[in-house]
């Protein structure tokens, strides 16, 4: 009996067992069927759910952020002046915030800028770098073209080119105007439906970043045209945001790295104002962000460093207007009778000033109108130059007359009537000036000279023409008249060295013919006495000038065409 139980335990062992090898048997011979048919019929494998990734913690979600910021901008500190600055502060409250951020210090050459020189050491803490760079932008023929290039030493794709004296207290801001730039979309959308840019595309905008030390009275934006064929800037204040084409209070700009490189000379002084200039021939709108960072030290509080820096820049706005060849500037304002003026703007004693509670309905503050001419002084040499081919050098550069020598040209010829009317010489506008006096009654833009023909039997009524036929002679208002060599007509310039002036053409009339007396070329075209008799006025720059009658057959005569066939002359 106890060999049976034994046989049977073994029996149902032996069953289990073999149970259990044909169960594993037929469920891998099962699934390794399924898997050749699936890779026979092309189908692909479900994927593996990925494990879930783990709660990041505080400390390592600021390591990611900062690490996003560091490696899209790079902080450019420029246009701070060494005699006082207050760099190391500024660097410091960066770093404090975000660590290893890529900070560069570019120093301008010039000694009156760079010196002293600005020492800068930071105590490293565990896991810090040194990320802090400065850069002379002065030439030195031992550096290769690479290493005297700043755009080489940046690596991110924005810059924000931050002005001295900042702190800042938490990176949320950094964050914010990043997302701000590097997001796609209309105006008025909200973020969350703008998708972000491609790191590859080259963004067109720049996003300026206002402090809070601030006024809040005064507009700080301001529209600029600037017209190179014309010589002029035109500086309109404004309270649109949206036309922010030259912010003028401290502030900070953030922009794509491949924008600042594409531009000629990003770092040139005055800064910022020659980078707005250069940005806005290229195109770039700007956005005013509605945060500010905060104000560091406050800097040029004397009235020494204050008045040296004033020095600085008029003497950078000076450069500034000569490299970019800008004669003329008008500036228009809103301005509100009794409140004191802005901050020093655009190298002026006096800013622009507009109240920040105007709006386009309120039309009762004075609109304000200042226009400055630089060139073309009675100490200095005329704009103009030589004229060849009668054409200045600056009509191959698609230019006109410089405004500053137009303005010169009309003093000049006011002055020369007043002369003639006062002593009784009986004159008259010819050749170009007269034409331009039809088509428009005024100067044309390509002017350099003006015409005034003269009966030379009333030469001697004139002292000013009588002194300056035997010697140049300068008359008590500083013009200078002058007899050519080459013939027997006169010239009143500006002044000696300026040359700016106005040709008297002297003609001999005898019977019924006009001609020239002593002088040639094609302005000494004889012609009918009869376009005298009577003589007729024609309006020229706000005067009424006297001029031949039948005015049109007189030009035609001299081979000067007439664009418009309106004729704007009073027969006496």
């Amino acid at each position: 009996m106890k060999v049976f139980r034994l046989r049977l335990v073994k029996l149902l062992l032996l069953g289990f067992l073999l149970a259990n090898l044909v169960f594993l048997y037929y469920t891998w011979n099962t699934l390794l069927w399924r898997r050749i048919s699936r890779a026979l019929s092309g189908e692909s494998m479900p994927a593996e759910e990925p494990p879930k990734a783990a709660k990041l913690s505080p400390k390592d979600k600021l390591r990611n952020a900062n690490k996003h910021i560091r490696k899209s901008i790079t902080i450019v500190f420029y246009g701070h002046y060494n005699f006082e600055q207050d760099l190391k502060a500024s660097i410091d409250s960066i770093l404090d915030v975000i660590p290893n951020m890529p900070i560069l210090v570019l120093q301008d050459g010039g000694a009156e800028y760079a010196y002293p020189p600005v020492n800068y050491e930071r105590n490293l803490t565990a896991g810090e770098e040194r990320t802090v760079l400065f850069q002379s932008l002065s030439f030195d023929v031992r550096r290769t073209r690479l290493e005297l290039n700043p755009m080489a030493s940046i690596r991110t794709k924005y810059v924000l080119i931050m002005p001295d004296g900042v702190r800042l207290s938490s990176k949320n801001i950094l964050q914010k105007i990043l997302r701000e730039i590097n997001s796609l979309g209309l105006p008025g959308q909200p973020k969350e439906q703008r998708p972000p840019v491609p790191p590859e595309q080259l963004v067109r905008r720049m996003v300026l970043v206002p402090f809070a030390g601030n006024l809040k009275s005064f507009s700080s934006c301001v529209k600029m045209n600037l017209d190179l064929p014309d010589w002029t800037l035109e500086l309109v204040a404004t309270n649109d945001t949206r036309r922010c084409d030259l912010f003028l209070q401290k502030h900070a700009i953030l922009l794509d790295a491949a924008a600042l490189g594409a531009m000629p000379e990003p770092f040139s002084l005055p800064f910022p104002e020659m980078l707005y200039m250069q940005a806005k021939i290229a195109n770039l709108s700007t956005t005013v962000f509605p945060q500010a960072f905060q104000e560091g030290r406050r800097l040029f509080a004397s009235f020494h460093t204050k008045q040296r820096r004033m020095d600085l820049r008029r003497r950078q706005f000076r450069e500034m207007y000569k490299k970019l060849q800008i004669k003329r500037i008008v500036r228009r304002a809103y301005r509100v009778p009794g409140k004191a003026q802005a901050r020093e703007v655009w190298g002026q004693g006096h800013g622009l000033v507009l109240d920040g509670q105007f709006s386009s309905s309120n039309t009762s503050l004075p609109l304000i109108t200042d226009i400055d001419l630089f060139g073309c002084e009675r100490t200095t040499k005329s704009c103009i130059g030589s004229v060849y081919n009668e054409r200045p050098y600056y009509s191959y550069l698609g230019k006109h007359t410089p405004p500053c020598c137009l303005d010169k040209l009309r003093t000049t010829f006011n002055h020369v009537l007043e002369e003639f009317e006062n002593v009784g010489i009986r004159y008259w506008l010819d050749n170009r000036a007269l034409q331009s006096a039809i088509e428009t009654n005024h100067l044309s833009p390509d002017a350099y000279d003006i015409d005034i023909s003269f009966n030379v039997q009333d030469l001697e009524r004139s002292n000013a023409m009588k002194k300056s036929q035997s010697k140049p002679y300068v008359d008590n208002e500083g013009f200078y008249w002058i007899k050519a060599t080459d013939g027997h007509h006169f010239r009143v310039q500006f002044s000696k060295p300026n040359q700016v002036g106005v040709n008297l053409l002297p003609y001999s009339i005898s019977g019924t013919e006009a001609k020239a007396s002593g002088f040639f070329g094609w302005k000494a075209r004889s012609f009918s006495a009869d376009y005298l008799h009577p003589m007729s006025t024609v309006l020229f720059l706000g005067k009424s000038v006297m001029c031949p009658n039948n005015v049109l057959e007189y030009l035609e005569e001299k081979r000067i065409r007439v664009k418009s066939a309106d004729l704007d002359a009073d027969e006496d």
